[in-house]
């Protein structure tokens, strides 16, 4: 089985948020189910750590522009992808984090984390479509909860700084 961009888009149609505090969804596979679907060869690459380090930055994300989704972000740490999808990571002028627009149905962006035991390579993909990513994987009344919770809490801290 190799990936397809139909294939992927309804993969993760059907996940959760992965990961701590952000809500984009996440399809997390094994190395080597990534390495089949992804037509590598094991003998270049036998382990994720000999395809992190061998593989070009280029060839690990012509994986995914290939099938005609664009990369946004690739790297080994969660908490950089939690910084990244929260707009922690740049300094740049303040515009709507990922996961701000991708709460507001307007970008359809998610995670793939390729594992191994404790080692991660997650890739943050983004594709077009009017067919909102979030509204199959968001619990929009739980969301809202969530969003009055965190008001609360601030609102909380906000007055102990007087």
């Amino acid at each position: 089985m190799t990936f397809t961009y139909e294939g992927l888009i309804n993969q993760i149609k059907q996940k959760e948020g992965g990961l701590l505090g952000i809500h984009l969804p996440m399809l997390t596979m094994h190395f080597i189910e990534f390495a089949d679907q992804a037509g590598l060869q094991l003998d270049d690459y036998p382990t994720i750590q000999a395809y992190i380090k061998k593989a070009s930055y280029q060839e690990k994300r012509e994986v995914f522009e290939s099938l005609g989704f664009n990369v946004l972000f690739m790297t080994l740490s969660a908490i950089k992808v939690i910084h990244f999808v929260e707009g922690r990571l740049d300094q740049a002028p303040k515009e709507p984090s990922i996961e701000e627009s991708f709460l507001a149905n307007q970008r359809n962006a998610f995670i793939l984390d390729v594992e191994v035991g404790m080692d991660n390579l997650y890739f943050i993909l983004e594709y077009q479509s009017d067919d909102a990513l979030a509204d199959y994987t968001v619990d929009r009344e739980e969301l809202a909860k969530e969003q009055a919770r965190n008001k609360q809490i601030a609102a909380i801290f906000g007055r102990n700084k007087k």
